[in-house]
């Protein structure tokens, strides 16, 4: 995989017109239920909360790429697994195609539950196997490669070796449900205990996913890009997109900041306060206001790098504790506590 891209230097310039959650008196206070599943658009944080779905946006609209305009390049072929390290290649389908990924296989004739894990930068998905990350940058997915989990992760279209073109944060997740709907039906899952765990842009697609997904028991992501207006004038993360940036609607559906009305799963968002951004306390009052079960917290002493030892090893913890019919996991004052004590700099 391609060395991982900081998204952070940019961040700041996603939230300069979407700063303001003080537009409306009541932005921060509960609405009711038909207010809440209106179609129409909110615009009283600054930004446009979109009624629709993201997939019924996703239905209704089709992007338009611009070839040449984007420098992607995808890592290749994803590399065999050695023998005897508990991973296997696999590839699952899609309407374009199949896509390649990692997976950690049981054989026991019991279910486990699944962490679909979604690593950063662009390019590919990266190996599972081998010497422990450093607890500073610790994004191999460490903390998930235990006995009592499945771990899955995937790469989408354009990556390593896969057919499609790169969009950028749109057919890919289409993708994605598509691995999540396959992780589900193997033998050995327990398809009402997925869980989705994504860092940087790993983090932008989880959001999005669990705006796109109805399928996921519980989402974490961490140091995601949630709106991407900055892409009228701007690159991400050294990335120039590959649609077409004169139309706002191209930035829109790719900002899950727009489409948070959708989620229905958990979803938990986590920056370093070192590398916090205003757009995520504007999320939090748009979840406030619709009664949505997301949470963003920003972890003292951290950074876009060096909360992921510590968060994913608790992450690992309230999943294996997640045992009931309907997930309890929640993260209190102590817990952030306990994460920022972890952190390895």
């Amino acid at each position: 995989m391609k060395k991982i891209l900081l998204l952070l230097l940019i961040l700041a310039t996603f939230v300069v017109s979407c700063g303001n959650g003080n537009k409306s008196s009541n932005g921060n206070t509960e609405v009711q239920n038909n207010e809440k599943n209106s179609k129409q658009i909110d615009d009283s944080f600054g930004v446009e909360i979109y009624g629709e779905t993201l997939e019924e946006a996703h239905k209704n609209f089709k992007t338009t790429l611009i070839e040449g305009q984007s420098e992607f390049e995808p890592d290749g072929k994803l590399a065999a697994p050695p023998k005897n390290s508990g991973v296997e290649l696999v590839k699952y389908p899609t309407k374009i195609g199949e896509m390649e990924g990692y997976i950690t296989p049981k054989n026991d004739g019991k279910k486990y539950p699944v962490i679909m894990y979604l690593n950063g930068g662009f390019g590919g998905t990266m190996e599972i196997w081998g010497k422990e990350a450093p607890k500073d940058n610790y994004q191999r997915a460490d903390a998930f490669k235990r006995d009592e989990f499945v771990l899955f992760v995937p790469s989408a279209r354009a990556e390593n070796n896969n057919p499609g073109k790169f969009e950028m944060f749109y057919g890919e997740i289409e993708d994605l449900e598509e691995a999540r709907k396959y992780v589900a039906s193997l033998p050995y899952v327990d398809p009402n205990r997925i869980y989705l765990v994504g860092h940087s842009t790993g983090g932008t697609k989880a959001v999005l996913l669990s705006e796109y997904s109805k399928g996921f028991r519980a989402v974490f992501a961490m140091g995601a890009a949630t709106e991407l207006m900055s892409l009228e004038k701007y690159d991400y993360a050294g990335m120039n997109p590959p649609f077409d940036r004169t139309n706002p609607r191209e930035i829109a559906v790719r900002s899950s900041l727009r489409y948070m009305r959708s989620i229905t799963a958990p979803t938990f968002h986590f920056e370093g306060k070192d590398d916090s951004q205003p757009v995520y306390r504007v999320m939090q009052k748009v979840a406030d206001k619709y009664q949505i079960p997301f949470k963003s917290y920003e972890i003292t002493g951290g950074n876009h790098f060096n909360i992921i030892y510590p968060l994913t090893t608790m992450i690992a913890q309230k999943i294996l504790a997640d045992t009931g019919a309907k997930t309890n996991i929640q993260f209190s004052d102590g817990d952030l506590d306990v994460i920022s004590k972890g952190i390895v700099k």
